[in-house]
């Protein structure tokens, strides 16, 4: 079965950004000799770093758990299970045949919201009575048992 080799992966986004960065510092040094490709290298640096975006959200994605990582697999970042390199993160495609699990988007939805840390709301005694409106700082009446 093929898996995703996060290494090749992320070297070739980084292959990407080496090439925006080299067509930017060819204009800068006056390396490019035709006019019209100075012209076009702002737009072709713009669309590889567009392209690098969005595959770093895609990366994202899958390594937060909600995008298979089938989706990335591509000649360039291929490897096989048993010849990956032993320091390489491997992502592997999920298993349809398994039993189905929810999305995290789905675990979103059916979660009920947990209150931010530090802003619980004491709860209250249940020895206490509630509080009723109009008697803050009252005492309770008398239940008639003896303390």
């Amino acid at each position: 079965m093929e898996h995703v080799s996060l290494s090749a992966e992320l070297g070739e986004i980084r292959y990407a950004i080496e090439g925006a960065h080299w067509i930017a510092d060819s204009v800068a040094m006056g390396a490019v000799p035709d006019p019209e490709r100075v012209h076009s290298a702002p737009v072709i640096i713009s669309a590889i770093l567009l392209l690098v975006e969005t595959r770093l959200h895609q990366l994202g994605r899958v390594l937060r758990g909600e995008e298979n990582p089938a989706h990335l697999l591509t000649p360039h970042n291929v490897t096989a299970g048993e010849n990956a390199d032993r320091d390489d993160v491997v992502l592997r495609p999920w298993d349809w045949s398994a039993a189905p699990r929810p999305s995290p988007s789905e675990k979103k939805e059916t979660e009920q919201p947990r209150p931010v840390a530090g802003t619980e709301s004491p709860r209250p005694s249940e020895e206490s009575p509630p509080a009723q409106p109009g008697t803050q700082g009252a005492q309770p009446p008398p239940t008639g048992e003896p303390d």
